[in-house]
């Protein structure tokens, strides 16, 4: 059984945040494999293990804070859904 306000609604600044994480962890990815194997994720990038260093920190901050804005919104989402709602899940009139 479902309660009232339990699904996010995907809106675009969402998908923005969606979309910086992935960016992060691919960041995150290339110079862990850098570091862990000497292997460039891409064709030329990371090219030297100071770059590896810098795609790691990057991408581990840009997921920290996608992640942060994501869970952030998601509360919003799910606190203005339970707002509106009756306290059984049923709508008023004119909803």
């Amino acid at each position: 059984m479902r309660r009232a306000g339990s699904t996010i609604r995907f809106t675009p600044a969402l998908a923005g945040w969606l979309l910086l994480d992935v960016a992060g962890m691919l960041l995150f990815a290339a110079g862990a494999l850098f570091l862990a194997r000497g292997q460039a994720f891409f064709v030329w990038l990371p090219a030297t293990p100071a770059d590896a260093v810098v795609m790691l920190v990057a991408g581990g901050v840009l997921m920290l804070v996608a992640a942060a804005n994501l869970l952030r919104a998601s509360l919003a989402t799910r606190g203005a859904d339970a707002a509106g709602a009756a306290p059984d899940g049923a709508r008023g009139p004119g909803a």
